[in-house]
Protein backbone atom coordinates (compact mmCIF):
# COMPACT_ATOMS: atom_id res chain seq x y z
CA UNK A 1 0.00 0.00 0.00
CA UNK A 2 1.19 3.31 -1.08
CA UNK A 3 2.06 5.40 1.86
CA UNK A 4 0.01 8.78 1.89
CA UNK A 5 1.16 10.81 5.08
CA UNK A 6 2.75 14.06 4.63
CA UNK A 7 4.74 16.63 6.71
CA UNK A 8 3.33 19.64 4.23
CA UNK A 9 0.36 21.28 6.77
CA UNK A 10 -1.07 22.29 4.12
CA UNK A 11 -1.83 19.19 2.48
CA UNK A 12 -5.45 17.81 2.88
CA UNK A 13 -3.83 14.37 3.85
CA UNK A 14 -1.47 15.96 6.53
CA UNK A 15 -1.77 13.85 9.76
CA UNK A 16 -0.31 15.80 12.94
CA UNK A 17 1.93 13.69 14.77
CA UNK A 18 2.20 15.79 17.99
CA UNK A 19 0.63 17.87 20.36
CA UNK A 20 2.04 20.38 19.13
CA UNK A 21 1.56 20.10 15.50
CA UNK A 22 -1.92 19.38 16.64
CA UNK A 23 -2.30 22.92 18.18
CA UNK A 24 -0.64 24.64 15.29
CA UNK A 25 -3.02 23.08 12.37
CA UNK A 26 -5.89 24.04 14.84
CA UNK A 27 -4.96 27.35 14.88
CA UNK A 28 -4.18 27.79 11.20
CA UNK A 29 -7.89 26.17 10.69
CA UNK A 30 -9.33 28.74 13.21
CA UNK A 31 -7.70 31.77 11.05
CA UNK A 32 -8.33 30.03 7.66
CA UNK A 33 -11.92 29.96 8.48
CA UNK A 34 -12.11 33.64 9.68
CA UNK A 35 -10.44 34.69 6.37
CA UNK A 36 -13.33 32.91 4.77
CA UNK A 37 -16.19 34.19 7.29
CA UNK A 38 -14.67 37.90 5.73
CA UNK A 39 -14.54 37.14 2.22
CA UNK A 40 -17.85 35.29 2.41
CA UNK A 41 -19.55 38.80 4.13
CA UNK A 42 -17.35 41.38 1.74
CA UNK A 43 -18.99 39.61 -1.13
CA UNK A 44 -22.42 39.49 0.34
CA UNK A 45 -21.66 43.43 0.61
CA UNK A 46 -20.31 43.57 -2.86
CA UNK A 47 -23.44 41.83 -3.92
CA UNK A 48 -25.67 44.17 -2.18
CA UNK A 49 -24.21 47.13 -3.32
CA UNK A 50 -24.17 46.09 -6.90
CA UNK A 51 -27.58 45.66 -6.17
CA UNK A 52 -28.08 49.30 -4.60
CA UNK A 53 -26.67 50.96 -8.41
CA UNK A 54 -28.88 48.25 -10.20
CA UNK A 55 -32.12 50.19 -8.45
CA UNK A 56 -30.52 53.49 -8.53
CA UNK A 57 -29.86 52.90 -12.35
CA UNK A 58 -33.71 52.13 -12.52
CA UNK A 59 -35.11 54.28 -10.93
CA UNK A 60 -33.12 57.17 -12.85
CA UNK A 61 -34.75 55.60 -16.01
CA UNK A 62 -38.03 55.22 -14.81
CA UNK A 63 -37.92 59.32 -13.24
CA UNK A 64 -36.71 59.89 -17.06
CA UNK A 65 -39.51 58.26 -18.63
CA UNK A 66 -42.06 60.34 -16.09
CA UNK A 67 -39.88 63.69 -17.08
CA UNK A 68 -40.72 62.72 -21.24
CA UNK A 69 -44.02 61.20 -20.54
CA UNK A 70 -44.83 65.27 -18.91
CA UNK A 71 -43.12 66.88 -21.51
CA UNK A 72 -44.83 65.15 -24.31
CA UNK A 73 -48.24 65.86 -22.30
CA UNK A 74 -47.31 69.70 -21.98
CA UNK A 75 -46.06 69.37 -25.81
CA UNK A 76 -50.02 68.00 -26.90
CA UNK A 77 -52.00 70.38 -24.71
CA UNK A 78 -49.99 73.11 -25.98
CA UNK A 79 -50.84 71.69 -29.55
CA UNK A 80 -54.22 71.78 -28.49
CA UNK A 81 -54.70 75.09 -26.95
CA UNK A 82 -53.02 77.23 -29.55
CA UNK A 83 -55.55 80.02 -31.60
CA UNK A 84 -55.54 80.39 -35.22
CA UNK A 85 -53.08 83.38 -36.58
CA UNK A 86 -55.25 85.62 -36.92
CA UNK A 87 -56.13 86.03 -33.04
CA UNK A 88 -52.64 84.91 -32.45
CA UNK A 89 -51.72 88.05 -31.75
CA UNK A 90 -54.46 89.51 -29.31
CA UNK A 91 -54.27 86.35 -27.04
CA UNK A 92 -50.77 86.60 -27.04
CA UNK A 93 -50.76 89.53 -25.73
CA UNK A 94 -53.92 89.54 -23.23
CA UNK A 95 -52.60 86.06 -21.81
CA UNK A 96 -48.74 85.40 -21.45
CA UNK A 97 -48.63 84.00 -18.43
CA UNK A 98 -51.58 81.15 -18.94
CA UNK A 99 -49.02 79.36 -21.67
CA UNK A 100 -45.55 80.50 -20.46
CA UNK A 101 -46.16 79.62 -16.37
CA UNK A 102 -46.95 75.68 -16.93
CA UNK A 103 -44.22 75.03 -18.91
CA UNK A 104 -41.63 77.07 -17.17
CA UNK A 105 -42.50 74.78 -14.15
CA UNK A 106 -42.30 71.80 -15.97
CA UNK A 107 -39.06 72.31 -17.35
CA UNK A 108 -37.75 73.15 -13.72
CA UNK A 109 -39.03 70.12 -12.38
CA UNK A 110 -36.99 67.91 -14.99
CA UNK A 111 -34.04 70.15 -14.51
CA UNK A 112 -34.09 69.11 -11.24
CA UNK A 113 -35.41 65.45 -11.25
CA UNK A 114 -32.04 64.86 -14.05
CA UNK A 115 -30.14 66.68 -10.95
CA UNK A 116 -31.44 64.84 -8.43
CA UNK A 117 -30.70 61.58 -10.84
CA UNK A 118 -27.37 62.64 -11.63
CA UNK A 119 -26.42 62.91 -7.79
CA UNK A 120 -27.90 59.62 -6.82
CA UNK A 121 -25.82 57.75 -9.99
CA UNK A 122 -22.26 59.16 -8.89
CA UNK A 123 -23.28 58.64 -5.23
CA UNK A 124 -23.92 54.74 -6.72
CA UNK A 125 -20.46 54.89 -8.46
CA UNK A 126 -18.47 56.12 -5.18
CA UNK A 127 -20.37 53.06 -3.42
CA UNK A 128 -19.42 50.49 -5.66
CA UNK A 129 -15.70 51.88 -5.72
CA UNK A 130 -15.54 52.00 -2.20
CA UNK A 131 -16.95 48.21 -1.91
CA UNK A 132 -14.09 46.93 -4.71
CA UNK A 133 -11.61 48.79 -2.16
CA UNK A 134 -12.78 47.14 0.87
CA UNK A 135 -12.77 43.85 -1.54
CA UNK A 136 -9.19 44.25 -2.29
CA UNK A 137 -8.15 45.10 1.28
CA UNK A 138 -9.40 42.36 2.60
CA UNK A 139 -8.28 39.55 0.08
CA UNK A 140 -4.36 41.49 0.63
CA UNK A 141 -4.74 40.71 4.00
CA UNK A 142 -6.29 37.73 3.77
CA UNK A 143 -2.80 36.61 1.87
CA UNK A 144 -0.35 38.20 4.42
CA UNK A 145 -1.78 36.27 6.95
CA UNK A 146 -1.76 33.13 4.81
CA UNK A 147 2.13 33.97 4.57
CA UNK A 148 2.96 34.07 7.54
CA UNK A 149 1.06 31.20 8.82
CA UNK A 150 3.41 29.09 6.11
CA UNK A 151 6.39 30.79 7.81
CA UNK A 152 5.78 29.74 10.91
CA UNK A 153 5.00 26.37 10.19
CA UNK A 154 8.10 26.06 7.83
CA UNK A 155 9.80 27.57 10.40
CA UNK A 156 8.33 24.59 13.15
CA UNK A 157 8.38 22.20 11.04
CA UNK A 158 11.86 20.78 12.55
CA UNK A 159 10.83 20.73 15.78
CA UNK A 160 7.53 19.38 15.04
CA UNK A 161 8.93 16.05 13.12
CA UNK A 162 11.10 15.95 16.05
CA UNK A 163 7.98 15.88 18.51
CA UNK A 164 6.60 13.95 16.27
CA UNK A 165 9.81 10.85 16.15
CA UNK A 166 10.26 11.24 19.88
CA UNK A 167 6.31 10.02 20.27
CA UNK A 168 6.74 7.30 17.63
CA UNK A 169 9.58 6.14 19.68
CA UNK A 170 7.55 6.44 23.10
CA UNK A 171 4.68 4.33 21.48
CA UNK A 172 7.50 1.36 19.93
CA UNK A 173 7.40 -1.57 22.77
CA UNK A 174 11.39 -2.58 23.79
CA UNK A 175 13.28 -5.09 22.51
CA UNK A 176 12.94 -8.13 23.22
CA UNK A 177 15.47 -10.75 24.02
CA UNK A 178 15.86 -14.85 25.07
CA UNK A 179 12.57 -15.90 26.48
CA UNK A 180 10.99 -12.70 25.87
CA UNK A 181 12.70 -10.73 28.23
CA UNK A 182 13.25 -6.84 27.29
CA UNK A 183 17.00 -6.33 27.20
CA UNK A 184 17.14 -2.28 26.14
CA UNK A 185 14.61 0.13 25.13
CA UNK A 186 14.66 1.80 21.47
CA UNK A 187 17.20 4.11 20.93
CA UNK A 188 17.36 7.07 18.77
CA UNK A 189 20.08 6.54 15.69
CA UNK A 190 22.37 9.38 15.93
CA UNK A 191 23.74 10.38 12.39
CA UNK A 192 26.66 11.62 11.82
CA UNK A 193 26.09 15.10 11.37
CA UNK A 194 24.35 15.16 14.25
CA UNK A 195 26.58 13.58 16.71
CA UNK A 196 29.28 15.98 15.26
CA UNK A 197 26.85 19.07 16.47
CA UNK A 198 26.06 17.36 19.49
CA UNK A 199 30.11 16.18 20.42
CA UNK A 200 28.93 13.18 20.15
CA UNK A 201 30.67 11.47 17.88
CA UNK A 202 32.54 8.51 20.04
CA UNK A 203 28.81 7.71 20.72
CA UNK A 204 28.30 7.14 17.39
CA UNK A 205 31.53 5.56 16.36
CA UNK A 206 31.06 3.18 18.95
CA UNK A 207 27.40 2.50 18.22
CA UNK A 208 28.91 1.79 14.88
CA UNK A 209 31.21 -0.76 15.52
CA UNK A 210 28.70 -2.66 18.12
CA UNK A 211 26.68 -3.00 14.76
CA UNK A 212 29.24 -4.13 12.13
CA UNK A 213 30.96 -6.03 14.38
CA UNK A 214 27.52 -7.87 15.34
CA UNK A 215 27.08 -8.58 11.41
CA UNK A 216 30.55 -9.47 10.94
CA UNK A 217 30.31 -12.39 14.37
CA UNK A 218 26.99 -13.59 13.11
CA UNK A 219 28.57 -13.91 9.30
CA UNK A 220 31.56 -15.92 11.47
CA UNK A 221 29.47 -18.34 13.32
CA UNK A 222 27.35 -19.24 10.13
CA UNK A 223 30.29 -19.65 8.08
CA UNK A 224 31.57 -22.27 10.67
CA UNK A 225 28.83 -24.04 11.33
CA UNK A 226 28.35 -24.77 7.51
CA UNK A 227 32.30 -25.57 7.25
CA UNK A 228 31.53 -28.10 10.03
CA UNK A 229 28.52 -29.78 9.85
CA UNK A 230 27.97 -28.99 5.92
CA UNK A 231 30.03 -28.34 3.08
CA UNK A 232 34.14 -27.17 3.55
CA UNK A 233 36.58 -25.83 1.08
CA UNK A 234 39.73 -26.69 -0.22
CA UNK A 235 42.59 -25.50 -1.98
CA UNK A 236 44.70 -28.23 -4.57
CA UNK A 237 48.10 -27.24 -4.28
CA UNK A 238 49.72 -30.16 -6.50
CA UNK A 239 49.22 -31.96 -9.44
CA UNK A 240 48.98 -35.58 -7.95
CA UNK A 241 45.12 -35.68 -8.64
CA UNK A 242 45.64 -34.46 -12.10
CA UNK A 243 43.48 -34.40 -14.75
CA UNK A 244 40.35 -34.77 -12.18
CA UNK A 245 41.81 -31.94 -10.08
CA UNK A 246 44.44 -29.10 -11.15
CA UNK A 247 46.82 -27.24 -9.90
CA UNK A 248 45.08 -24.18 -8.35
CA UNK A 249 41.57 -25.36 -7.93
CA UNK A 250 39.22 -24.90 -5.09
CA UNK A 251 37.00 -27.72 -4.11
CA UNK A 252 34.77 -28.47 -2.15
CA UNK A 253 33.70 -31.81 0.34
CA UNK A 254 30.35 -32.98 1.92
CA UNK A 255 31.03 -33.21 5.35
CA UNK A 256 27.64 -34.28 6.11
CA UNK A 257 27.47 -37.34 4.52
CA UNK A 258 30.53 -38.22 6.57
CA UNK A 259 28.45 -38.38 9.24
CA UNK A 260 25.70 -40.77 7.69
CA UNK A 261 27.82 -42.85 5.26
CA UNK A 262 31.10 -44.15 4.90
CA UNK A 263 33.57 -43.63 1.87
CA UNK A 264 33.28 -45.97 -1.42
CA UNK A 265 35.66 -47.43 -4.28
CA UNK A 266 36.19 -44.33 -6.66
CA UNK A 267 35.74 -41.13 -4.06
CA UNK A 268 37.72 -38.84 -3.88
CA UNK A 269 38.22 -37.73 -0.56
CA UNK A 270 40.26 -35.36 1.42
CA UNK A 271 42.06 -36.49 4.68
CA UNK A 272 44.40 -35.40 7.27
CA UNK A 273 47.77 -36.39 7.02
CA UNK A 274 48.06 -37.67 10.42
CA UNK A 275 50.84 -40.38 8.89
CA UNK A 276 53.58 -38.21 7.78
CA UNK A 277 53.12 -38.76 4.42
CA UNK A 278 53.94 -34.83 3.87
CA UNK A 279 57.65 -33.80 5.15
CA UNK A 280 57.73 -31.90 8.05
CA UNK A 281 60.01 -28.87 6.26
CA UNK A 282 56.77 -28.68 3.77
CA UNK A 283 54.31 -28.26 6.44
CA UNK A 284 52.90 -24.38 7.46
CA UNK A 285 51.25 -21.56 6.90
CA UNK A 286 50.08 -18.21 7.20
CA UNK A 287 48.29 -17.53 10.25
CA UNK A 288 45.92 -15.15 8.72
CA UNK A 289 44.72 -17.66 6.54
CA UNK A 290 44.93 -20.38 8.64
CA UNK A 291 42.31 -18.51 11.33
CA UNK A 292 40.04 -17.45 7.94
CA UNK A 293 40.35 -20.99 7.02
CA UNK A 294 39.29 -22.44 10.49
CA UNK A 295 36.18 -20.51 10.45
CA UNK A 296 35.35 -21.17 7.06
CA UNK A 297 35.96 -18.24 5.08
CA UNK A 298 38.75 -19.38 3.02
CA UNK A 299 39.40 -22.83 1.83
CA UNK A 300 42.23 -24.25 3.71
CA UNK A 301 45.35 -24.07 2.22
CA UNK A 302 47.22 -25.18 4.80
CA UNK A 303 49.25 -28.85 3.50
CA UNK A 304 47.83 -30.84 6.84
CA UNK A 305 45.53 -32.18 4.29
CA UNK A 306 45.93 -34.43 1.48
CA UNK A 307 43.63 -35.25 -1.24
CA UNK A 308 43.75 -39.07 -3.11
CA UNK A 309 41.09 -41.37 -4.75
CA UNK A 310 39.80 -44.19 -2.45
CA UNK A 311 40.95 -48.06 -3.94
CA UNK A 312 40.49 -50.67 -1.42
CA UNK A 313 38.31 -50.45 1.76
CA UNK A 314 38.73 -52.89 4.73
CA UNK A 315 39.27 -56.69 3.94
CA UNK A 316 40.03 -55.63 0.17
CA UNK A 317 42.94 -57.81 -1.52
CA UNK A 318 44.84 -55.76 -3.95
CA UNK A 319 47.71 -56.88 -6.02
CA UNK A 320 49.86 -54.55 -8.82
CA UNK A 321 52.30 -56.56 -11.07
CA UNK A 322 54.15 -53.79 -11.92
CA UNK A 323 53.58 -53.72 -15.23
CA UNK A 324 50.47 -51.39 -15.49
CA UNK A 325 47.77 -53.95 -14.29
CA UNK A 326 45.68 -53.82 -10.64
CA UNK A 327 42.99 -56.09 -9.15
CA UNK A 328 41.03 -55.92 -6.56
CA UNK A 329 39.75 -58.96 -5.34
CA UNK A 330 40.75 -60.94 -8.05
CA UNK A 331 38.76 -58.55 -10.92
CA UNK A 332 41.19 -56.36 -12.95
CA UNK A 333 39.90 -52.91 -13.27
CA UNK A 334 39.98 -50.37 -15.97
CA UNK A 335 40.32 -47.01 -14.54
CA UNK A 336 39.42 -43.91 -17.53
CA UNK A 337 39.99 -40.83 -14.45
CA UNK A 338 44.19 -41.55 -14.77
CA UNK A 339 46.32 -38.89 -16.48
CA UNK A 340 46.77 -39.24 -20.13
CA UNK A 341 50.39 -41.30 -20.24
CA UNK A 342 50.12 -42.85 -16.74
CA UNK A 343 50.10 -46.66 -15.83
CA UNK A 344 47.70 -48.53 -13.39
CA UNK A 345 50.94 -48.58 -10.92
CA UNK A 346 54.77 -49.24 -12.30
CA UNK A 347 55.71 -50.59 -8.60
CA UNK A 348 54.75 -54.02 -7.50
CA UNK A 349 52.92 -54.64 -4.36
CA UNK A 350 50.37 -57.08 -2.98
CA UNK A 351 48.23 -55.97 0.00
CA UNK A 352 45.17 -56.86 2.30
CA UNK A 353 43.73 -53.50 3.88
CA UNK A 354 42.71 -53.40 7.29
CA UNK A 355 39.51 -53.24 9.01
CA UNK A 356 38.28 -49.66 9.24
CA UNK A 357 41.40 -48.59 7.15
CA UNK A 358 41.63 -47.09 3.55
CA UNK A 359 44.14 -47.83 0.18
CA UNK A 360 44.47 -44.48 -1.32
CA UNK A 361 46.02 -43.45 -5.06
CA UNK A 362 46.58 -40.09 -7.14
CA UNK A 363 44.81 -40.38 -10.08
CA UNK A 364 48.41 -38.70 -11.66
CA UNK A 365 50.44 -41.67 -10.62
CA UNK A 366 53.64 -40.66 -11.67
CA UNK A 367 53.64 -37.96 -9.38
CA UNK A 368 51.56 -39.05 -6.87
CA UNK A 369 53.25 -40.11 -3.17
CA UNK A 370 50.20 -42.23 -2.01
CA UNK A 371 49.77 -45.49 -0.10
CA UNK A 372 52.22 -47.89 -2.32
CA UNK A 373 55.73 -45.54 -1.16
CA UNK A 374 54.67 -46.35 2.57
CA UNK A 375 54.30 -49.65 2.56
CA UNK A 376 57.26 -50.11 4.10
CA UNK A 377 56.79 -48.14 6.99
CA UNK A 378 53.39 -49.08 7.46
CA UNK A 379 51.71 -45.96 7.32
CA UNK A 380 50.07 -46.70 4.08
CA UNK A 381 46.62 -47.06 5.10
CA UNK A 382 44.52 -44.37 5.95
CA UNK A 383 42.05 -44.26 9.28
CA UNK A 384 38.35 -43.46 8.48
CA UNK A 385 38.62 -40.78 11.38
CA UNK A 386 41.15 -38.83 9.55
CA UNK A 387 38.71 -38.77 5.98
CA UNK A 388 37.35 -35.04 6.02
CA UNK A 389 34.81 -35.47 3.54
CA UNK A 390 33.93 -36.70 -0.05
CA UNK A 391 34.80 -33.92 -3.09
CA UNK A 392 31.65 -33.53 -5.16
CA UNK A 393 32.14 -29.67 -6.72
CA UNK A 394 35.02 -28.03 -7.85
CA UNK A 395 33.91 -24.40 -7.74
CA UNK A 396 37.39 -22.12 -8.75
CA UNK A 397 37.87 -21.35 -11.23
CA UNK A 398 35.13 -20.46 -13.14
CA UNK A 399 36.15 -22.40 -16.59
CA UNK A 400 36.85 -25.59 -14.35
CA UNK A 401 33.65 -25.22 -12.14
CA UNK A 402 31.57 -28.76 -12.36
CA UNK A 403 30.67 -31.69 -10.24
CA UNK A 404 32.60 -34.87 -10.16
CA UNK A 405 31.60 -37.26 -11.92
CA UNK A 406 30.55 -40.82 -9.70
CA UNK A 407 33.44 -43.55 -10.73
CA UNK A 408 32.17 -45.89 -9.14
CA UNK A 409 30.86 -47.90 -11.76
CA UNK A 410 34.85 -49.17 -12.43
CA UNK A 411 34.41 -51.37 -9.40
CA UNK A 412 31.09 -52.39 -9.98
CA UNK A 413 32.51 -55.91 -10.36
CA UNK A 414 34.56 -56.48 -7.70
CA UNK A 415 33.07 -58.42 -4.99
CA UNK A 416 33.15 -57.64 -1.31
CA UNK A 417 36.01 -58.89 0.96
CA UNK A 418 35.47 -62.44 2.30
Amino acid sequence: MADTSTTNPDDPNYQPQSRRERRELEERRAAAEKAAQRADAQAEKDASSEDTGVALHAEVEAKQAAVDRAQAQADARAAGDAPSSSDEGGILAGMPSAVDSPLEEEEKKVEQHETEVAADDETAHISIDSTEAVNEQTQTEAKEHERSLKAESQGSSEDSEHDSDEESEDKKPAKRGLFGRATKEEKNRLSFAQAREENRVNEWAWSQVKDYGSIILYALIIAFVIKTFLIRGFYIPSGSMENTLQVNDRVFINVAGSYFSEPKRGDVVVFKDSQGWIPTQQKGSNPIQSGLSFVGILPDTSSNYLVKRVIGVGGDHIVADGKGKITVNGVEITEPYLHPGSNPSDIAFEVTVPEGKYFMMGDHRDRSGDSRFHLADNHAYIDKSDIQGVVFVIAYPLNHFGLLEDQSKVFENVPNAR
